[in-house]
């Protein structure tokens, strides 16, 4: 019970952080594109579109690292013994993660809070930039950390924890970087289906002088759709291959060779991905295509606005696939998951998912509500216009 209670609790709290992290990683790569062109054209237009896109990128941002801080704590608490074994490993990624990573990426988002509103458009793009440098790197020590888990690498078991041999072999480690591309592509789609749902509801029930700015992100979102949904099952078959390597139980599972329990559930989940992926690139490339007929069809854009848990969808059941399939291994072919759980009362464990999950649907309806109003308010423009310095 203790075991089951542990990864529940794990499960619930990784998952509903993740709610905020592709999204935020995908959007801010989306602004950067406005800004860009807002750089170069001197379109004004994309100066408005990324301010708008920017204060939704900036509600669920916050709401992310509150709910990272929740998961991280739970280390300490219900996985102390993997904690201690992984302690090395864990150690330099995640300082670098915060030193090279969050100092950047949160110091520029508090510029990008306050000031893009009255900075020159050279320094919005580097702001942006910076935003966006610091999400990438921080993605890639949590990733590289995860990386380890499925092949460990550049370190050795001495019969209580992993020692830290070599920082490069642990850097570079293929599976790592198998999974930052997937990731950061799922991310981007996913950031692409929510700026068309948005883009479709501002054409439906949006500010009549807006509508013509919601034209041009409906199709940015579109074009990031489709360019990763082509990219990902190619760069997924190369994965694939890697994993044969790495992994043969985890292709046994994916293939049905293996059946039965987490086996049915990895194969399942497999063919859900890769069926959402099929009907993600016919979505987009639809809406490419026939894009006035888009622009015209309040039907399609009452469809689209209902699209954004798909790619959420998806992206879990990637996952599913991703930790299910090590199974029973927490770090592969070293630990198991049962000789990493803390030795806690039952009751305490109770105690936490259930205040865990209390906190969680309070911090939900916060960030709905203030995503929702953010998003019906259309484009605002700062008191006095822009103030350029």
């Amino acid at each position: 019970m203790l075991e089951i209670l542990s990864r529940m609790q794990f499960a619930f709290t990784i998952a509903f952080h993740f709610i905020f992290v592709p999204l935020t990683v995908g959007l801010i790569i989306i602004i950067v594109i406005f800004e860009l062109r807002y750089y170069f054209k001197d379109d004004d237009r994309f100066r408005k579109l990324s301010n708008y896109y920017s204060d939704i990128f900036l509600i669920n941002y916050a709401f992310g690292i509150v709910t990272g801080i929740a998961m991280t704590v739970q280390f300490g608490t219900n996985w102390a013994p993997y904690t201690v074994a992984m302690g090395e490993v864990f150690g330099s990624p995640l300082i670098l993660e915060v030193i090279a990573a969050f100092f950047l990426e949160s110091t520029f988002t508090g510029i990008w809070l306050f000031r893009r509103h009255r900075i020159s458009k050279n320094l919005r793009l580097f702001t942006v930039s910076m935003i966006t440098l610091g999400t990438l790197l921080s993605a890639m020590w949590i990733i590289s950390a995860n990386g380890f888990m499925q092949h460990p690498t550049g370190a050795y078991w001495d019969g209580s924890k992993i020692i830290l041999e070599d920082f490069g072999k642990l850097f570079f480690n293929p599976y790592t970087w198998y999974m930052y591309i997937h990731n950061h592509l799922s991310a981007i789609l996913l950031s692409g289906f929510v700026v068309l749902a948005i883009s479709s509801w501002q054409m439906l029930k949006g500010k009549e002088e807006d509508k013509h700015l919601f034209e041009i992100s409906a199709k940015y979102g579109a074009w990031a759709i489709l360019i990763p949904a082509i990219l990902l099952p190619i760069t997924g078959n190369s994965y694939l291959d890697y994993l044969n390597t790495v992994q043969p139980d985890k292709i046994a599972m994916i293939t049905g060779i293996d059946t039965g329990g987490l086996k049915t559930v990895v194969r399942l989940s497999f063919g859900s991905m890769v069926t959402l992926g099929t009907i993600f690139i016919a979505i987009s490339a639809y809406t490419l295509i026939f894009f006035k007929k888009y622009l015209k069809s309040k039907t399609l854009h009452k469809i689209y606005i209902w699209l954004v848990p798909l790619p959420y969808l998806a992206i879990i059941a990637g996952w599913m696939v991703t930790e299910f399939g090590r199974q029973p291994w927490i770090i592969y072919n070293i630990m198991e998951v049962s000789e990493g759980i803390s030795i806690v009362p039952v009751e305490q464990v109770w105690f936490s998912i259930i205040s865990i999950t209390i906190l969680y649907a309070i911090l939900f309806t916060m960030d709905y509500v203030l995503t929702i109003t953010r998003i019906k308010k259309g484009i605002v423009e700062p008191s006095g216009g822009e103030d350029n310095e």
